[in-house]
């Protein structure tokens, strides 16, 4: 299973870090099940939803994989 930072997903998708925590705030996503000292720690379904929600498509999907294995 691979996993991302909130830095990796901003570089991915494109997004600002301001604007996927207020998606959180919000309620308009899901946030991540997985927390690391009070850190989301994201999975690819969960970048996924985020580029549903907002409209994006992936900027740099394996290239980001291939670094976190």
């Amino acid at each position: 299973m691979t996993v991302f930072s909130l830095k990796d997903v901003v570089r991915m998708t494109g997004l600002q870090c301001y604007q996927i925590q207020h998606a959180y705030i919000t309620g308009a996503v899901e946030e991540p099940r997985v927390r690391i000292s009070n850190r989301r720690i994201y999975e690819m379904a969960d970048v996924r939803k985020l580029c549903k929600h907002f409209g994006v498509e992936l900027k740099a999907e394996q290239a980001v994989a291939a670094n976190a294995e």
